[in-house]
């Protein structure tokens, strides 16, 4: 029933970080695990690419790799300097930085030395939204994402929700996989919880049909 999934578009957000595109501020993307924090920061460096911005003005780091998580924020630095074009604005993004101590050293650092536009992510059980303004100097802007709510669930993998016809002429509503599969609400609303729905969901009572207005 799921399969593997291509990146798409959450424009809600990415166009939230389009608009603070090239501004001063960090860009700060905060939300749990597996809410598609680190999705985001590809689909803009897709973004980038597509408006022109060359691949080499371009630096991503991912602390959740063992090669960078070994670094200090003077490596951090280090790496990124070692990496400018000169003449060219970079691009840089850290997902999961906070990994790093005084990480918001290296931050600051590049910020003021170089013409570069920078984005970040942390979860939010880390670091609550005010503390990143402190270790920021204030100069950092939130954007606050939240998991796959059911509607966005049935967008990603390819389902799609029609309205059938029973043998005795009632009208339900059925889901449909890209192979033409055909599945109840429930069954799928119970996909979407175990793969990662939006927690509390079930806890609040939301049935399958107020799920779809999400």
């Amino acid at each position: 029933m799921i399969g593997s999934r291509k990146l798409k578009k959450r424009d809600r957000y990415l166009n939230k970080l389009i608009g603070f595109q090239d501004t001063e501020p960090v860009k700060v993307i905060t939300g749990i695990r597996r809410c598609g924090k680190s999705s985001l920061l590809k689909l803009m460096v897709i973004h980038l690419i597509e408006m022109g911005i060359q691949p080499e003005q371009i630096v991503e780091m991912s602390f959740e790799y063992n090669d960078f998580r070994k670094m200090t924020a003077d490596d951090v630095y280090a790496y990124v300097k070692n990496q400018i074009v000169s003449g060219k604005r970079m691009y840089l993004f850290f997902d999961e930085i906070r990994r790093i101590d005084a990480w918001e050293d290296a931050i600051n650092a590049l910020r003021v030395d170089l013409d570069c536009d920078i984005y970040v992510t942390g979860s939010n059980a880390y670091l609550l939204s005010s503390e990143y303004s402190t270790y920021l100097s204030g100069r950092c802007v939130e954007i606050k994402m939240l998991p796959l709510s059911f509607s966005e669930f049935l967008y990603f993998y390819d389902f799609e929700v029609r309205e059938t016809k029973s043998a005795l002429g009632g009208v339900h509503k059925q889901v449909f996989d890209k192979n033409g599969e055909q599945y109840g609400l429930r069954e799928a609303f119970e996909a979407f919880m175990l793969f990662g729905g939006m927690p509390g969901i079930a806890d609040v009572g939301l049935d399958q049909e107020k799920a779809l207005a999400f």
